[in-house]
C-alpha cells in the first residue's frame, strides 16, 4: 500500500470513529432521557436489577436456577411466592433478575450468574440514595457507585470501571452535577444516575427495562444464601 493510501485509509478510519461517537452521544441521551422518565415513575429503592447473557447459545431459566446453586424443585409456585424471592425472566438469549435486596450479600449471589462465557451487569439502589453498577464480561470487570465513587488508594474511580471505560464522560457527567438531592437526577434526564445506568446496560446488551418487560412472566426462586 503507498504512503497516500496508507494516508487515506487512516483519514477515513478517524472520520468513521467521529461519526460513531457522535451518534453514540445522541442516541445515549435519547435513551438516558427515556430511562429518567421511567425511573421518576417507579420507586428505585431496595432494588436489584441484573441482566445476564451467554456468548453463545440460550440461558435459560433451568440454567439459571442451577447457576445460582439452586435445584429446580426449589422453584416457587404462585401462592407460595415470598417478598424477599429473587425473581428471573427470560429475555432473549438471556436472563434478568430482580430483587429487594441491593446489599452485598444480594449480590453475591446474582454474580454467580456471571463468569466464564458470560457477560452479566448488576445494578442497585438502596433507602439511602446510593446506586451501584457493576459489569463483568468473562474475566473482565468494573464498577461504580454513585452519589461518590469508591474510594480506592491511588485508583481514580476511571480506572476501576473495566469493560465500561468508554462511557466515563457520562458517568463524569453525573459525578459533576450531584448537588447533594437525589432529587435533581430525576429531573435533569441528561444527568439521572439510574437513567444513566440503565441507559449503558441497555446499549451493552441490548436488553430494554420498560414496563412490558416489568410486567412480563416471571419465575420466582427463594434467594439463595
Amino acid at each position: 500500500m503507498s504512503v497516500r493510501m496508507a494516508g487515506l485509509w487512516t483519514s477515513r478510519r478517524r472520520l468513521a470513529a467521529f461519526i460513531h461517537s457522535r451518534k453514540l452521544v445522541v442516541v445515549f441521551g435519547e435513551v438516558a432521557e427515556r430511562y429518567a422518565k421511567l425511573v421518576s415513575r417507579m420507586t428505585w429503592e431496595d432494588e436489584a436489577y441484573t441482566v445476564t447473557l451467554p456468548d453463545h447459545g440460550v440461558l435459560t431459566v433451568e440454567d439459571a436456577v442451577r447457576r445460582l446453586g439452586l435445584d429446580a424443585a426449589t422453584v416457587h409456585a404462585p401462592r407460595e411466592v415470598q417478598p424477599e424471592d429473587l425473581c428471573l425472566q427470560r429475555v432473549g438469549t438471556g436472563i434478568v433478575t430482580w430483587s429487594n435486596n441491593p446489599y452485598p450479600d444480594g449480590k453475591e449471589v446474582t454474580d454467580r450468574l456471571g463468569g466464564d462465557g458470560f457477560r452479566h451487569w448488576y445494578l442497585s439502589g438502596d433507602i439511602d440514595g446510593n446506586t451501584t453498577l457493576y459489569a463483568r464480561y468473562g474475566d473482565s470487570e468494573g464498577q461504580l457507585r454513585f452519589p461518590e465513587p469508591w474510594v480506592l488508594p491511588f485508583i481514580p474511580w476511571t480506572e476501576q470501571i473495566g469493560p465500561l471505560a468508554h462511557y466515563a464522560e457520562y458517568f463524569a457527567g453525573v459525578y459533576d452535577t450531584w448537588s447533594g438531592d437525589p432529587e435533581t437526577w430525576s429531573d435533569n434526564p441528561d444527568v439521572s444516575a439510574v437513567g444513566t445506568c440503565l441507559a449503558v446496560i441497555e446499549l451493552e446488551s441490548g436488553v430494554r427495562l420498560d414496563e412490558k418487560l416489568r410486567r412480563g412472566p416471571k419465575t420466582y426462586v427463594p434467594m439463595p444464601r
